[in-house]
């Protein structure tokens, strides 16, 4: 570690969900100057800092106000890139530990992604009571049942394939270029099973609390 580096407090990566200090690979000042009739002229602005993950090694940029006399520790800033991912609503615990699981290494390895991602519809069947010997059987029982779509149970078919590559290496490998395929499909059974019915709930609940008046 060369002498002067400096690292940020805790903050957790947008890509990988890594809890560390990053490494401030560099800073840039979008600063003005006020003159003072009474001394020095005061500066303030926009500091902008490019922070290192030291897991996934991907950038994090953040800003935030400054003026003269500020110390750096009172200075607060917000992660400005990359933007912070949509949250799946209504996913029960086993589904989200699952799900944030593959999140963690979606920017290491296509692979080990597509692997915990089939992971995940393994958990979502459990959920779901879904019955059959396969995750292609029972991802059809959910799709017979009406749970999912049928055009969305073949999107299901298409991320278990997928998995199917990443636990093989005899059937190739996945690159970085599969990463956001795969995030989609996952994505839009996820939303579909459980966020819909909540988006769904609440607004019959507000159509309910618009009679009432």
């Amino acid at each position: 570690m060369s002498e002067g580096t400096r690292y940020s407090e805790k903050l957790e990566c947008r890509r990988c969900q890594n809890v560390a200090p990053m490494r401030v690979v560099g800073t840039v000042s979008d600063t003005t100057e006020q003159l003072r009739d009474d001394g020095p002229p005061d500066e303030s602005g926009t500091i902008y800092e490019v922070l290192s993950c030291p897991k996934c090694d991907q950038v994090t940029i953040r800003s935030g106000f400054w003026h003269d006399g500020m110390e750096h520790d009172d200075w607060r800033a917000k992660i400005i890139y990359p933007s912070e991912r949509q949250r799946i609503e209504g996913l029960p615990q086993a589904v989200e530990k699952e799900f944030r699981a593959a999140e963690q290494v979606s920017t290491i390895s296509a692979n080990a992604y597509a692997v915990l991602l089939g992971r995940v519809l393994d958990v979502v069947c459990d959920d779901r009571k879904a019955t059959g010997k396969t995750l292609h059987e029972r991802l059809s029982d959910l799709a017979a049942r009406h749970e999912i779509p049928k055009n969305l149970a073949e999107m299901a078919h298409k991320l278990r394939q997928l998995r199917n590559v990443g636990a093989h290496a005899d059937l190739g490998a996945l690159t970085d270029q599969e990463v956001p395929v795969l995030a989609a499909l996952c994505r839009a059974v996820l939303e579909y099973v459980y966020s819909a019915p909540k988006l769904v709930e609440r607004v019959e609940k507000l159509v309910e609390k618009l009679k009432a008046h």
